[in-house]
């Protein structure tokens, strides 16, 4: 900040140049002030092999920080610093893993001073100082790894409170310093074309006020606070030291900057900027997207689409703590087979032998993201079998609801039994659901498949036999099964629809997080650029992998032009544009309740 003005004698400068400068008193004294600076800072002192050596180190949820010192002249002399800021997936560490981490770093960093030498490391976590003395079967494969690194130089931990780990807690949580350098402001003021204009406004009043530096510092006193004028240059610097306290809204803000500093439409800016802020999208909900309920097309033949899924761990019962569901879409088929592991190997087995082989290889069959059916076994076995692979995206189980909604169906019968052995009562329960007489065609699901019902134990009454040709029936039972078939599902709940009109056009999308969270943590993530845009779902970039998200998981990003190079001049020009008309034929509130307005009103 200081050297502001020793830094504007260096601008267009070359080698060699013989430009004579204008040295002032007021340089004279921003140099002065740098040197004591430099003086006053913290000194680094040689590295003595003789003397005691210590290594503190402390991470936060951002950051890790350390600091090797030496024992000289009765106190701790650091010999150098170290810091670095965490990534995306080393932030979702636990405590102990990022302290454990800042050590293994920390060591790995300055492993040149450490090696051959005798110290001592403090941390402020106290579990890490029993790390050696546990069996390392207990240690994930990540701590075991950093745990024989750090004991390659030192095994000494010793414990050390927060309040006396200073400099390695200040360097573990250093993040971006902003301030008002008002110094800067006022000499940028001197070349400002606004501010010039502004004067011959009569319902300002501005005054020229002396600043510590000896400089002047134009500002209003129409009000009962005095507002300095704010440069172009500084205006966005000012909102994010101001907006970034506590992100409040827009009106909030508006009102907090207006009062404070004044500039030529500073409301038009500070609502842009308020909007825009990527924090305040991701961390505020507003309204969550709800998308139309899908329609799927219905199958053509029976056993042609077939949805897959696993339940479990359920209590074990013979061994066996899961279960593989299948459901065919047309006939509403299903079937349940006990599993003792859900490897890949063992789903893709228990798939072909209870399924392909009693009917058929089907043209398609859907799964969830599990990683038993995204392995490479499920994939070849698909390819072997001409089988189309489909998977639901994520975090979003509508997708596959025929088979969840099977779950749901399954267990309760189960709960019913009240039958802890659950592997001796599922054949029963599946006999039942498949003989039960379906509301929306008033057919069973084995009148479906095998053209007539199941008997069922304690059936005392036979339907009476009809003895056929067996050329004529069977000719006579293809004719009936082809006008048996599914029906649209009839829909028993209202759902309040509503998806943001701007996801049609926007650039770039927040997406929600709907696995647990921490307290703290924001809901939603991003932004991410849109690669394509479906009905139900985005195909969007995601650290460099195109992933299909669903609809009702994403929201609008509201990203300034100037600070994103692929977001489009429209966007820019919506998110300044707050005046858009409103559509009069209907109007719909924030609950979903829509009205229609009266026919006087829509013209």
């Amino acid at each position: 900040m200081n050297q502001a003005l020793l830094h504007e004698y260096l601008k267009g400068s070359k080698k060699k140049d013989k430009r004579k400068i204008e040295w002032t008193d007021e340089a004279e004294k921003q140099f002065e002030k740098c040197k004591n600076d430099l003086a006053n800072a913290t000194l680094l002192s040689f590295p003595n092999s003789e003397l005691p050596l210590s290594l503190f180190t402390d991470a936060s949820d951002t950051a890790i920080g350390a600091v090797l010192q030496q024992y000289e002249n009765s106190t701790w002399q650091p010999i150098a610093f170290y810091s670095k800021k965490l990534n995306d997936t080393q932030q979702n560490y636990s405590t102990y893993d990022r302290e454990l981490l800042g050590i293994y770093l920390s060591v790995k960093h300055f492993k040149h001073y450490l090696e051959g030498r005798t110290f001592t490391i403090y941390t402020d976590h106290k579990p890490l100082i029993f790390a050696f003395y546990q069996k390392l079967d207990k240690a994930a494969p990540r701590q075991a790894l950093q745990l024989n690194y750090i004991s390659q130089f030192s095994t000494d931990i010793k414990y050390i409170k927060g309040e006396n780990n200073i400099v390695a807690d200040t360097l573990s949580r250093v993040t971006e310093v902003s301030s008002i350098d008002y110094d800067q402001i006022a000499y940028a003021q001197t070349q400002d074309e606004e501010l010039k204009s502004l004067q011959t406004i009569t319902s300002l009043n501005l005054k020229e006020y002396p600043l510590p530096s000896g400089k002047y510092l134009w500002c209003d006193t129409s009000t009962s606070k005095i507002r300095p004028y704010i440069p172009q240059a500084f205006r966005k610097q000012i909102f994010h030291h101001i907006h970034g306290l506590s992100h409040p809204g827009i009106k909030s803000t508006i009102k907090l900057m207006n009062s404070k500093f004044i500039w030529p439409s500073i409301k038009k800016d500070v609502q842009l900027w308020t909007r825009t802020c990527i924090p305040c999208q991701k961390a505020k909900i507003n309204r969550h997207t709800k998308t139309k309920l899908g329609e799927f097309e219905v199958p053509s033949g029976r056993f042609c689409v077939v949805q897959i899924d696993l339940i479990g761990p359920l209590s074990p019962s013979r061994g066996n703590i899961y279960c593989l569901t299948c459901i065919n879409r047309f006939s509403n088929w299903m079937e349940a087979i006990p599993l003792d592991n859900i490897s890949a190997d063992t789903v893709a087995r228990a798939f072909y032998s209870n399924w392909i082989a009693r009917f058929g290889t089907p043209h398609k069959f859907i799964t969830d993201r599990g990683t038993q059916f995204r392995s490479e076994t499920l994939q070849t076995l698909s390819k072997i079998c001409g089988i189309r692979l489909q998977h639901t995206t994520a975090y979003h189980p509508a997708c596959n609801g025929k088979v969840e909604r099977l779950h749901r169906t399954l267990k309760t019968a189960l709960k019913a039994h009240n039958n802890l052995s659950w592997i001796d009562t599922l054949p029963t329960v599946l006999l039942g659901l498949r003989t039960a007489i379906q509301e929306d065609n008033n057919h069973s699901i084995a009148q479906i498949v095998y053209g007539e019902s199941l008997r069922l134990p304690g059936e005392f009454f036979s339907e009476p036999s009809i003895r056929t040709a067996s050329e004529g029936f069977a000719n006579n039972l293809q004719k009936q099964m082809e006008t048996v078939g599914p029906r649209t599902t009839r829909r028993n709940s209202s759902r309040h629809i509503f998806v943001n009109k701007d996801l049609q056009n926007c650039s770039h999308v927040f997406q929600r997080i709907d696995r647990v969270r921490t307290q703290l943590e924001s809901p939603y993530e991003g932004p991410f650029p849109v690669i394509e845009r479906k009905d139900k779902y985005f195909t969007i970039n995601i650290k460099g992998k195109n992933v299909n998200v669903s609809l009702d998981r994403l929201k609008p990003a509201y990203i300034l032009a100037e600070d994103n190079s692929k977001a489009t001049t429209t966007d820019h020009i919506k998110l300044q544009t707050s005046d858009n008309k409103p559509d009069l034929k209907q109007k719909q509130y924030r609950t979903g309740r829509t009205i229609r307005l009266p026919a006087r009103f829509k013209d």
